[in-house]
């Protein structure tokens, strides 16, 4: 049996165990085999990686929009210049306070596709708040989050450029 269908009987059995909210059984039990394959082929370090770098990006416009000096100098040099360039790009308005790296993460992740990101809440087991982040140029967004992914999916011998 292949890793990613081993981590989604995984999370099906996890599905049984726990009380998910309805969205969550849904995605879970409403995989299609793609999906299977492109969202679970990575392991969860390479998952939390991800959406640890999709929280800097917003940790970093949060810093940028409240011109907290050194906590954005600080966050700009964990990021590559290209991502935080791509993120300048987005335009976030909005930024809900008191959330973790994990949780901001999975918020601009939910922007792009909100299955994912409650796959990815459940393999994390965290929880995806419900306060959206406000995105002025939507479009733009695809292109960031695209660069983050862009690895991971690759690996996962998946066409994703649709």
């Amino acid at each position: 049996m292949k890793a990613y269908k081993k981590r989604h009987q995984k999370l099906l059995h996890y599905c049984l165990t726990r009380l998910l909210c309805p969205t969550s059984f849904s995605v879970l039990t409403t995989l299609t085999e793609r999906e299977c394959q492109q969202w679970l082929s990575s392991n969860l370090g390479e998952v939390r990686k991800v959406v640890a770098t999709l929280g800097l990006l917003i940790e970093y416009q949060k810093y940028r929009l409240n011109r907290d000096g050194w906590k954005l100098l600080k966050a700009r040099c964990s990021l590559s210049q290209d991502l935080y360039l791509w993120s300048d790009l987005i335009e976030i308005q909005h930024i809900p306070q008191e959330q973790s790296n994990q949780q901001l993460g999975l918020m601009m992740l939910a922007q792009y596709d909100k299955r994912l990101a409650v796959l990815w809440a459940i393999r994390l087991r965290v929880e995806l708040p419900l306060e959206p982040i406000t995105i002025m140029n939507v479009y733009r967004l695809r292109d960031v989050v695209v660069q983050v992914l862009k690895p991971l999916f690759d690996k996962s011998g998946v066409d994703w450029y649709v």
